[in-house]
């Protein structure tokens, strides 16, 4: 009977949209019109046609088909729709949260770490070099503190004490007097000398 038949072009249809994962095709047939359909073929059968009862009850249930059809896909595209809205949420949060931690990073190893001398040049033995420090709110930097400095464009040709009682000086352009030219940026070193001798220092804050 022509029914039957589309009844399963309707389901079909339907089926190839769900695996899809998309809304109705325009070229599948809506409830409401295959409803009209199958309402207009029945109304030619007579009342006491008991086919016309069997007939309106597969209807019934293909009817309920199609709604679960429907809601399933609409469900599944509201899905993806709040997937990737929550998807784009942590990428905005991921980048801020980098963004904060470049600029955390060049605030505490750049900015933070400072080169101090007092009455002159070399004038702090390891004693007064902390206490210069702390006289400024800060405290003597440490070995990693100035190589992150460095990496971040300190460049000081002045060596300090720093916090292990070694003294170091960072150097970002290498030069004559300075790191030496024709040398590898870095952190250059002078060991770790006897605490009465006097040097700068570098404080980080």
């Amino acid at each position: 009977m022509d029914i039957f038949f589309v009844k399963t072009i309707l389901i079909l249809c339907w089926v190839t949209a769900l695996q899809a994962q998309t809304t109705q095709p325009e070229t599948c047939p809506t409830q409401s019109k295959f409803s009209k359909a199958v309402d207009s073929f029945l109304d030619v059968l007579t009342a006491e046609d008991p086919e016309k009862i069997k007939i309106k009850a597969q209807v019934d249930r293909l009817a309920g088909i199609v709604d679960e059809f429907e809601s399933l896909v609409v469900t599944l595209t509201q899905k993806q729709e709040e997937q990737s809205q929550k998807l784009s949420d942590k990428i905005d949060e991921l980048d801020g949260i980098l963004d904060d931690i470049k600029g955390c990073t060049c605030s505490l190893h750049h900015d933070a770490v400072f080169h101090v001398s007092v009455g002159g040049t070399y004038k702090l033995n390891f004693e007064q070099a902390k206490q210069a420090c702390i006289d400024r709110g800060a405290t003597i930097a440490t070995v990693a503190q100035l190589a992150a400095a460095q990496t971040f464009g300190l460049d000081r040709c002045a060596a300090g004490w720093l916090s292990d009682g070694s003294v170091r000086y960072p150097i970002t352009m290498p030069r004559n007097g300075c790191g030496g030219e024709g040398t590898a940026p870095g952190i250059r070193s002078w060991g770790k000398p006897t605490k009465d001798k006097t040097y700068d220092v570098y404080c980080f804050h």
